[in-house]
């Protein structure tokens, strides 16, 4: 006949781990809980506009789609988190333009939206006129994001167009740093 083993600890040690464990629950802030962290943007990311996919006000216009190695930094404090996009290397063809954009997590998406001038003519920063300039980048499991721009060109608009909103799909996949 075999008897269950029965090992017999000293009620001081079962206070003692029982403390510890109510310590350590009081350590932990639940305060983290209850808010969601997003994917962070960070590090260099190949940015494809596809311009090829625009449409103005719903008609297509499509132009040559074009890549851009841009670099992201999100910092999160107790008010949320905010990504940030380098634009320096496109102030030399548009010197109106933003040095950074700020992206704030709602809604399960990166999200920006702010005055941008837009060219009428792509490479003439005579013919900008005022415009709203937003993105929304959605996480992929595999690190990459997915998204829509949308600029929304405002008072008489462009010559030949006038105001509307031109909407093109963007995606951004990681990248390795620039050679320096």
């Amino acid at each position: 006949m075999t008897f269950p083993l029965c090992l017999a600890v000293p009620a001081r040690f079962v206070a003692a781990g029982a403390l510890a464990a109510i310590a350590l629950s009081m350590a932990v802030s639940p305060a983290h809980a209850d808010r969601p962290q997003p994917p962070p943007l960070y590090g260099f990311y190949n940015v494809f506009v596809d311009f090829s996919k625009q449409t103005f006000n719903g008609a297509p216009t499509p132009m040559d789609a074009r890549t851009f190695l841009v670099e992201y930094k999100t910092h999160c404090d107790v008010n949320g988190c905010v990504a940030s996009m380098d634009n320096s290397g496109d102030l030399t063809r548009n010197p109106g333009a933003p040095a950074v954009f700020e992206y704030r997590w709602r809604n399960g998406r990166w999200e920006t939206s702010g005055p941008y001038p837009y060219f009428c003519e792509r490479m003439n920063p005579n013919s900008a006129v005022t415009s709203i300039r937003a993105d929304y980048l959605i996480p992929r499991p595999d690190g990459s994001f997915f998204g829509e721009r949308t600029l929304t060109v405002e008072g008489a608009g462009c010559p030949g167009e006038g105001p509307g909103v031109h909407r093109l799909p963007i995606s951004l996949t990681p990248a390795d740093p620039p050679a320096r």
